[in-house]
């Protein structure tokens, strides 16, 4: 600061200089020579790194960090550079490598590298790490094998060298153990209210119950079944003749086989329609019972007897006496089956449309 003020006199004296741009010059020359404006330089943290060399191979070992935290992880990167007609296998883990836990592993296409005479392919593999516990982490010495693709045996084998990594606790090192509390015991109702509460929830779960079963009772008071209508028996009928025309039995020169089943079908509609239980009487014995059943039976004897009976003597020419019909003489028995179907059926011969319920059966 003397020199400063000596040399402020000195400029200050000389009329034909003007002192005013060095001043400033030399007030920031000081200022910039002051302790507080000096820079500090940070050298980033860098990693683990290895670097092996034999003959036209090389192999480099990359960790991301020197050493971590319990809440980091760790990357580690093996680089192996090999001429296009040589492979290479690097180590495999399936849950650990050293004291680390794997959690991921990442394999990356290969690509060339290197220019001129000597092309080389670089393969590259990153190992995820991540440690549990605070400690010192050891990681064993990895072994990467190159192959020869041409004859497929193994030319050479690199080998990196054993790290330790340091693993810190996120508590403060003068932090002493914590000691682990034991929980809270849980707190009792007094005993008056213990009985109130059990009293309370017994109420509750009555008076839901009795809820529950009014509204069940009045619910179901207040359904009405739906009958289930059942076909009757012209429709069964109808239905068993389609299916016997289906198979085609004529067509196959299953004539009496034919007749066999249309006569049963025949019978069983006239015993669904009338309560006739007569199913392996002949001819004659089938007509003399429909003439001694009620009226509805006698009264269909009368106006359809002589159809019936056309219809069950031809069937039985055919079964017993091995009549072979023709086709026309066939097919007018089917006529004759569905006419009687049809002239018979409930609503036509009583006049009235009457529904079957289910669980309505006709009594021997």
């Amino acid at each position: 600061m003397i020199h400063f003020a000596r040399i402020t006199q000195n400029f200050s004296l000389s009329k034909k200089l003007n002192a005013t741009p060095v001043l400033c010059f030399l007030f920031l020359l000081l200022i910039s020579c002051s302790k507080d404006s000096v820079q500090k330089t940070v050298v980033p943290d860098q990693g683990w790194s290895q670097n092996h060399l034999q003959d036209q191979v090389s192999l480099n070992l990359l960790t991301s960090k020197k050493d971590i935290t319990i809440a980091e992880q760790l990357e580690l990167t093996l680089e192996a550079a090999a001429p296009e007609n040589m492979e290479v296998a690097f180590p495999v883990y399936s849950a650990g490598l050293g004291d680390f836990t794997i959690k991921d592993t990442h394999t990356m296409p290969a690509r060339m590298t290197g220019s001129g005479n000597n092309p080389r392919v670089l393969h590259r593999v990153t190992y995820i790490l991540a440690p549990y516990l605070s400690g010192v982490y050891t990681i064993p010495a990895m072994t990467v094998t190159f192959h020869d693709t041409k004859n497929n045996v193994p030319v050479l084998e690199l080998v990196t060298e054993q790290i330790n990594i340091p693993v810190r606790s996120l508590l403060d090192p003068g932090t002493e153990q914590i000691a682990i509390r034991d929980i809270t015991p849980p707190f009792s109702l007094p005993p008056n209210k213990v009985k109130l509460f059990l009293l309370a929830g017994l109420a509750i779960l009555t008076a839901g119950l009795v809820l529950s079963l009014f509204y069940y009772w009045k619910k179901r008071g207040h359904t009405k079944e739906t009958p289930e209508i059942l076909p009757g028996p012209e429709e069964i009928a109808r239905q068993e003749l389609e299916r016997l025309l289906a198979e085609n039995l004529l067509a196959r020169g299953e004539i009496k086989l034919f007749h066999l089943r249309i006569s049963d079908i025949l019978r069983r509609y006239i015993e669904n329609r009338f309560a006739v239980r007569a199913p392996e009487q002949t001819t004659e014995e089938f007509l003399l019972e429909l003439s001694r059943a009620g009226s509805a039976s006698r009264t269909l004897l009368g106006s359809h007897g002589t159809l019936l009976a056309d219809f069950l003597t031809q069937c039985d020419l055919v079964k017993f006496a091995r009549h072979k019909p023709s086709l026309a003489e066939c097919e007018k028995t089917i006529a004759i089956c569905r006419e009687f179907i049809e002239n018979t059926k409930e609503d036509r011969f009583q006049g009235v449309e009457v529904s079957r319920v289910q669980g309505k059966k006709f009594k021997d």
